[in-house]
């Protein structure tokens, strides 16, 4: 599951200092918009999470997550409030503006913090504002003190800049307390330009769905089915072991020497009109990936390593590129 807040910046220059010189201009003040979509998800239906601002700070500030740009989430009458979203409603390149045209100044900033309201601090916490529908039952949905804090930001000067926020939340929302509760973490949030950004979809041959090793079980209800598609940033190359999902904080499970991390994954939909199996990343930055699918991706942590093997058959690997507003297909297909 992947969702996605974007960042469209446009630039606005104001004029300082001595009124004789009109060519004379102060640093350039950017106007920022932020906005929500998503991917689907497990066996997870609904992720509903309160939003109230986001913070932004720059390099030079090292103090502590309470100091920084406040950027509030403004009511209709330009007053701040929250919002509960439903991040699932936004899904296939849908997207949701929750904060527009607020003026910042161009220059790097160290992290960019959405903070988070009411949100539970533990397991048995209330689920008022921060919840998630999984298998048809409500539970609470906790983020770290209310702020996932996230990388680095730069706002330049250009006329107009585009930025995404990336949930990948098969990396970033875990189940804990024995799956009475939640988590959403930082992990697996990455912000990215999005001007330099493509698609990448495509279908599963329904054969590779049970053909590889440790494959029998495919689609059947109530079951973790385990058919997933996993990206890594970089070419294919001999010595390199892709594995799946895990949290580098929290894994105890020693890993294989020259482990690649899935960059995103996701699990496969069935496309009622066509028929199929398929599968899709959005927001992707440019550049070189390999894309590979396993049938047997049964029970993948968010935070453990868990030895899957990827790819399930061995041969279902591509090398893609990632081009700028390019919708890439790479199908798979039984050799």
């Amino acid at each position: 599951m992947r969702l996605f807040i974007m960042a469209l910046v446009s630039l606005s220059l104001i004029s300082c200092g001595d009124s004789s010189n009109e060519n004379e201009v102060a640093s350039p003040i950017s106007l920022v918009s932020f906005a929500i979509a998503d991917a689907p998800a497990d066996s997870v239906t609904s992720v509903n999470v309160t939003f109230s601002s986001i913070t932004l700070k720059l390099a030079s500030d090292d103090e502590d997550d309470e100091s920084g740009i406040n950027i509030p989430i403004l009511d209709d009458d330009g007053n701040p409030t929250t919002m509960t979203i439903d991040v699932m409603d936004y899904q296939n390149g849908e997207e949701l503006i929750i904060i527009e045209n607020f003026e910042v100044a161009a220059g790097n900033y160290s992290s960019l913090i959405l903070n988070t309201s009411g949100c539970p601090q533990n397991p048995n916490g209330s689920d008022e504002f921060c919840w998630v529908i999984d298998n048809d039952t409500r539970k609470p949905l906790k983020t770290p003190s209310n702020k996932l804090k996230l990388g680095a930001l730069s706002v330049s000067g250009d006329e107009q800049q585009t930025y995404t926020i990336e949930f990948n939340l098969r990396s970033s929302l875990t189940s804990t307390a024995g799956g009475s509760a939640f988590n959403l973490k930082p992990h697996g949030i990455r912000i990215v330009d999005s001007t330099e950004v493509g698609t990448l979809q495509g279908s599963i041959d329904v054969n590779l769905l049970s053909v590889g090793a440790d494959c029998a079980t495919v689609f059947e209800e109530d079951t973790d089915h385990g058919k997933v598609v996993y990206l890594y940033q970089g070419e294919m190359v001999e010595e390199a072991v892709f594995v799946d999902e895990f949290d580098p904080d929290e894994a105890i499970n020693s890993r294989p020497d020259n482990a690649i991390k899935p960059y995103a994954s996701a699990t496969l939909s069935f496309d009622m009109d066509n028929s199929s199996y398929v599968y899709n990343f959005s927001h992707l930055p440019v550049g070189n990936y390999t894309v590979a699918f396993s049938c047997s991706a049964v029970g993948d942590s968010a935070d453990e390593y868990d030895a899957i093997d990827i790819a399930n058959p061995q041969s279902q690997k591509h090398s893609i590129t990632i081009e700028t507003d390019i919708d890439l297909i790479q199908n798979f297909t039984e050799s």
